[in-house]
């Protein structure tokens, strides 16, 4: 008997493409195609297809990616990855929590990596919040979801005049709690470690910060930042498992 998958994902991905055209060729599965960005549902009649899947893929791309891994969770359908890993991901704060967790229960493989101190907070109140930023500084505030391209920021804050700075260019963000990292001064590049199944890989670009201290630009667009894989170390190994 087939196996009812279901795959949503955007569908004008290069490597999205490629891993939907390797699932069409197994003849063991009924491979059904959502595009979040294109596809969306009637919620009393969810489609037939989706109710009997035998999983559920998702790339998440948007809310409605995380509407259906809801849906896949009421309805007890296995998915990948599942919504509450999906959730914590996107909550830098949850995914703080989650990674001081780590590191503390595996403290003697894990004692070359630290997180530097971090805070929630709100800048409803400016005046209140300079008083609580002046000693913490420098720091970096950043937007509490990180998935969201549209409501995403990463800002520097050197001396307690940069908070007007960046009140002025993120009013409208004000009235959102943010998440707040003490900077730590590095080489200046950012690295990404990926995890699939027993492969670990790894890819660095610059730090947008960086790029501003240096050049100064009125706006990053992070997508033009070139990547590259850096050497994956037993360290890292350590840290990914």
């Amino acid at each position: 008997m087939k196996r009812k998958i279901v795959f949503s994902a955007r569908q004008d991905h290069e490597v999205i493409l490629e891993t939907m055209n390797k699932l069409k060729q197994v003849e063991e599965i009924n491979l059904i195609l959502h595009d979040p960005t294109k596809e969306f549902f009637s919620l009393s009649e969810m489609p037939k297809s989706f109710k009997e899947a035998d999983l559920i893929i998702v790339k998440v791309r948007n809310e409605c990616s995380i509407d259906l891994l809801h849906f896949a969770k009421i309805h007890n359908i296995p998915t990948l990855h599942d919504v509450n890993t999906v959730l914590m991901c996107k909550n830098k704060i949850a995914l703080d929590y989650a990674l001081r967790k780590a590191i503390k229960n595996h403290s003697k493989k894990l004692k070359k990596f630290l997180m530097p101190n971090s805070w929630n907070q709100s800048l409803r109140d400016v005046n209140k919040f300079k008083e609580w930023a002046l000693p913490k500084l420098p720091i970096v505030i950043k937007s509490h979801y990180q998935h969201d391209k549209y409501n995403r920021f990463n800002f520097l804050v050197q001396k307690i005049d940069d908070v007007d700075i960046f009140c002025e260019k993120y009013k409208i963000f004000l009235y959102y709690d943010v998440y707040i990292q003490k900077f730590i001064e590095c080489d200046g590049y950012e690295r990404k470690i990926y995890v699939i199944g027993d492969k670990v890989f790894g890819i660095k670009r610059e730090n947008p910060i960086y790029i501003y201290l240096r050049e100064r630009p009125d706006k990053i667009n992070v997508d033009l930042i070139e990547r590259e894989k850096f050497e994956i170390t037993e360290k890292i190994v350590n840290l990914t498992q």
